[in-house]
């Protein structure tokens, strides 16, 4: 069932997408800089803007959670320093109470 909503979710997008670019076909100019002028369609560029939208949204999200992913990494490995540390030295302790 959630294969069947997202297959239709999908060709629901794309159907607006190509009627869209069908009904829109006019072409706009960027420029950016006094010399550099761009043309393409309406729908081209629309979605190269919503592309990179979504790059950098998931490079916003993704570089927090590497960071913490490293920082789990490193409270790993020091609670496993620790734990050899605490058993290497529990034995002594035993055998002085004796």
């Amino acid at each position: 069932m959630k294969l069947f909503f997202y297959l239709l979710l999908f060709i629901v997008i794309v159907a607006f997408g190509l009627t869209f670019s069908l009904k829109n076909p006019q072409l706009v100019e960027l420029n950016y800089y006094p010399d550099i002028a761009v043309s393409a369609p309406l729908a081209v560029v629309l979605l190269v803007t919503l592309l990179l939208g979504m790059v950098i949204g998931m490079l916003t999200t993704v570089m927090p959670q590497l960071r913490k992913r490293r920082e789990l990494q490193r409270a790993k490995k020091e609670i496993r320093k620790l734990s050899n540390e605490l058993q290497q030295q529990s034995p002594l302790q035993v055998e002085d109470s004796i």
